[in-house]
C-alpha cells in the first residue's frame, strides 16, 4: 500500500493525506499548474518533501538509489531527447538497476514492445523519431524496469502525462497494458487531463486544484459538479454503452467573464 498522511511540497502541494492500495491504478488530475508533476516527484522520492510517505510500510526517502530504482519507476514529463543511439539501447536502460543477464533483458524488451507496437522500432535512430514517436519509447524505457517477468520487487509506477504525443490508438494500448500490470500488485498513479479515459481506464481519481486534494473517490464517482469547480469548464454528462462521458462545452461563467474583461 502507498500511504501519504500530511504529505507536502513546501509552496506546491499539501499538507494531503490518501492512500492506494497495491493494485490500484490511480488517474492523477488537476488544471495546469495544480502539483501533479511535484507530487509525483516527491512520491519518487525526488524532490524534497515533508510528513508521511510510506510504500508497505516503509519511507520511500530512506531507500538507497539501488532500492529506490528496483521497487519504484517514474516517467517525467517528455524533455527534448536527441539521443542518437537505437531504439533498444534506450529501453535496455530501464533495466540498469536491475543487474541481470543479457538474454532476460532481451526477452523483456521484446515482450514490453511488442504489447507497445514498438518491434519495428528497435534498431531506429532515437533522435529521429517524431515527438510520439519518443514518447512510446521512453514509455517501454519505464515500463522495462517494473516488467514482472523482468523485476517481480518492483511495486510502484508513477507516469507524468504519458499520453502526451500519443494518439488515440497508443493511449488505449498503454491504458490496457497497465490494467493488466495492476493484476500483478504493480500500483500505478498516472497523471492525465482526459477525464473520459481516468473514468473509463482508472479505478480511483486524485484532483489537485492549486496543490491541494480536493477529490480522491472511485473513478466512477467523478461528476460534472467537480469539473466545473476545479477546471472552471462546463461539461454534458451522458452514457454510451453503458460507459460515463464527460462532453466539454464551454468555459464557466467566471471564467467567460475574466476573458471578456481582458
Amino acid at each position: 500500500m502507498l500511504s501519504l498522511v500530511d504529505f507536502a511540497v513546501t509552496h506546491r502541494v499539501g499538507p494531503l493525506t490518501v492512500s492506494a492500495s497495491a493494485g490500484q491504478h490511480i488517474a492523477l488530475l488537476g488544471p495546469n499548474g495544480s502539483g501533479k508533476s511535484s507530487l509525483l516527484l516527491a512520491v519518487a522520492g525526488l524532490i524534497p518533501s515533508q510528513g508521511q510517505l510510506l510504500l508497505d510500510q516503509q519511507d520511500i526517502r530512506q531507500w538507497s538509489m539501488q532500492e529506490a530504482a528496483v521497487k519504484r519507476a517514474m516517467l517525467p514529463q517528455r524533455t527534448a531527447q536527441l539521443l542518437p543511439i537505437a531504439c533498444h539501447q534506450v529501453i535496455a536502460l530501464g533495466s540498469a538497476p536491475l543487474n541481470l543477464n543479457e538474454t532476460a533483458i532481451k526477452s523483456a524488451i521484446e515482450q514490453v514492445c511488442s504489447r507497445l507496437e514498438l518491434m519495428d522500432y528497435l534498431n531506429r535512430d532515437f533522435s529521429q523519431l517524431s515527438g510520439g514517436e519518443q514518447q512510446r519509447i521512453l514509455l517501454a524505457k519505464t515500463l522495462l524496469q517494473v516488467w514482472p517477468g523482468l523485476n517481480p520487487q518492483a511495486r510502484l509506477l508513477l507516469l507524468d502525462e504519458p499520453l502526451a504525443g500519443l494518439d488515440w490508438h497508443h493511449q488505449i494500448t498503454l491504458l490496457t497494458l497497465l490494467n493488466e500490470l495492476t493484476l500483478q500488485g504493480l500500483t500505478i498513479v498516472t497523471s492525465i487531463h482526459d477525464f473520459n479515459l481516468a473514468v473509463a481506464h482508472c479505478d480511483v481519481i486524485w484532483c489537485l486544484q492549486q496543490g491541494k486534494l480536493v477529490f480522491s473517490d472511485r473513478a466512477h464517482q467523478l461528476d460534472e459538479h467537480l469539473i466545473e469547480k476545479v477546471f472552471r469548464l462546463k461539461t454534458i454528462r451522458s452514457q454510451a454503452e453503458g460507459q460515463t462521458l464527460f462532453i466539454p462545452w464551454q468555459v464557466s461563467d467566471e471564467a467567460s467573464q475574466k476573458r471578456k474583461l481582458m
